[in-house]
């Protein structure tokens, strides 16, 4: 009888111990799981973010592709150079320009060209600044005193700024003649393009996009901004007024433009 009891009690306590391991079991498989699905959910959202950032790099990509293509017109100025061998005289004729970017928020600039010599710079003319006009007319003439031995070293600088009253001139583009590779027998009268100012950190260009994440689709490209010195309008404003201005943030609102077409 006592043997039967301690039988049946041995059984109960089989039976309890049996239960405890098995939910134990259970709660370990589920949590197991739970682990792996973390795991998995951590290892979808770094891929998304790999795929987001790769996104990010083809358009960065993209628009180095573009930058390198895209020439931006910064205008033409027609000048004129004749040269008096018997009085040693360069007289330099600054005629006119047309198809200047606008540097002012109207879309127009206030223009006026510097002209001098490399490599002193010692003395620069200045012509009359024309108001609100993309293609001014200047019809202006200026002399320099340079000897026949040396105008071959010589370069002929045109600097084509946009006035400003309240803060320091935007430079629109540039203009370089060596004299030495000019035929001064005749009198010369062209239009050249003008070039971006040959200035180092004015090679340097900063495209700004503005990206919509989306963390379970494709991120797309909502539209761009474009500052540099090959840019026109207010990339090109907001660019020179940094330049002008070393260690200072300078803030300025930019509408998007659209991203460009692949291929």
């Amino acid at each position: 009888m006592v043997i039967g009891i301690v039988l049946f009690l041995l059984l109960i306590l089989f039976c309890i111990c049996k239960r405890c391991v098995f939910k134990r079991r259970k709660k370990d498989k589920k949590k197991s799981k739970a682990d792996i699905r973390n795991v998995q959910l951590i290892g979808k959202g770094l891929a998304k973010d790999r795929e987001d950032l790769e996104e990010l790099e083809a358009h960065m990509e993209d628009n180095e592709g573009v930058q390198e293509k895209e020439t931006v017109n910064l205008g033409k100025l027609q000048y004129s150079i004749d040269y008096d061998f018997s009085q040693g005289e360069l007289t330099v004729g600054v005629i006119q320009a047309t198809d200047l970017p606008g540097m002012d928020m109207s879309g127009t600039s206030d223009p006026y060209v510097k002209v001098f010599l490399l490599p002193e710079k010692k003395k620069k003319f200045e012509t009359k600044v024309h108001r609100k006009t993309l293609n001014p007319v200047f019809n202006e003439t200026f002399v320099f005193k340079v000897p026949y031995a040396e105008v071959a070293g010589k370069t002929l600088v045109f600097n084509v700024f946009d006035f400003d009253r309240f803060s320091k001139h935007d430079q629109i583009g540039q203009i370089q003649v060596p004299l030495g590779s000019v035929d001064l027998a005749r009198v010369i009268e062209e239009w050249r393009d003008l070039s971006p100012p040959d200035d180092d950190e004015k090679k340097v260009s900063l495209i700004v996009t503005v990206v919509d994440y989306d963390r379970i689709g494709t991120s797309e490209a909502i539209g761009r901004v474009c500052l540099g010195c090959n840019e026109a309008g207010a990339g090109l404003r907001h660019w020179s007024d940094m330049l002008a201005n070393p260690r200072r943030p300078i803030a300025q609102w930019h509408t998007l433009q659209p991203m460009p077409e692949k291929g």
